[in-house]
């Protein structure tokens, strides 16, 4: 993923070069950058397309916010809000050209790419957001996901995890399109709501009982990859006392276009 940095000089850089690629965007339609068909995108010229794409534009301004620290150097380990920000800019038109564009001979485009690397999701885990939107469309997960909000409600508080929601979850990890919003990640307006739900299955659903985390290997090796070290800013998150009713009501409204369709 391309970047080129925070400090004003370079920022100013990056702004003129926006500025000069906007105006070849609408006077040249950049028939003269344009790589030939299948050739990969020199950095600068695929940053100045995602500036020109609105929600490419704005996904990139959070990848920007979410992956500072990492790309910096500050931090070590790749926040989960990192991670969410780099699959809705790959989401977006001109958002997978970032990841595979070209650096060339820019020294701080390698390290940015260099830094960036162990953040970026596998290529088997999509986030949760599509993850749903895929599964709504697939009559069988689609049922099961009607039986999961009705047997695993009291989960979605914070309560228990009854053994009618346990076999509805085991059901689920039967069916194709239902595994993968058992390995995806938490993505976009609803990762909050998302990553409490799956910390409920984890603490009630199949903790010691099952031997287990609740999860498949497959994302306990992710949660181990992308472990992140936001304690002090999870922990300040995470009062369930305070916001126990208002996370319900969120994920009522939320999950509810489920039930109705």
């Amino acid at each position: 993923m391309a970047n080129y940095g925070n400090s004003p000089a370079i920022l100013r850089l990056q702004i003129l070069i926006v500025s000069i690629g906007c105006a070849l965007v609408c006077y040249s339609r950049l028939s003269t950058a344009s790589p030939a068909h299948n050739q990969r995108l020199i950095c600068w010229q695929a940053i100045m397309k995602c500036q020109g794409e609105q929600e490419c534009h704005y996904a990139y301004t959070q990848y920007l916010n979410a992956c500072g620290p990492v790309i910096n150097g500050k931090k070590k380990k790749c926040p989960s809000h990192c991670i969410s920000s780099i699959i809705q800019l790959n989401l977006t038109v001109n958002g997978p050209a970032l990841e595979d564009c070209d650096c060339a001979s820019d020294t701080l485009c390698k390290m940015t790419k260099r830094a960036i690397e162990p953040c970026i999701p596998r290529t088997s885990h999509m986030g949760c957001t599509e993850a749903r939107k895929q599964c709504e469309k697939d009559p069988e997960c689609s049922t099961a996901m009607r039986d999961y909000l009705f047997h695993c409600r009291k989960l979605f508080g914070g309560e228990r995890c009854s053994d009618d929601c346990r076999r509805v979850i085991t059901n689920m990890r039967s069916i194709p399109k239902a595994q993968q919003l058992d390995t995806c990640v938490c993505d976009g307006t609803e990762r909050t709501i998302c990553e409490f739900v799956k910390g409920s299955m984890k603490n009630f659903c199949f903790n010691d009982r099952y031997g287990g985390s609740g999860f498949s290997n497959t994302e306990d090796d992710l949660d181990y990859d992308y472990e992140t070290d936001y304690e002090d800013e999870e922990s300040d998150a995470w009062d369930l006392r305070a916001q126990k009713s208002s996370i319900v009501m969120s994920t009522i409204l939320t999950l509810s276009s489920l039930v109705i369709k």
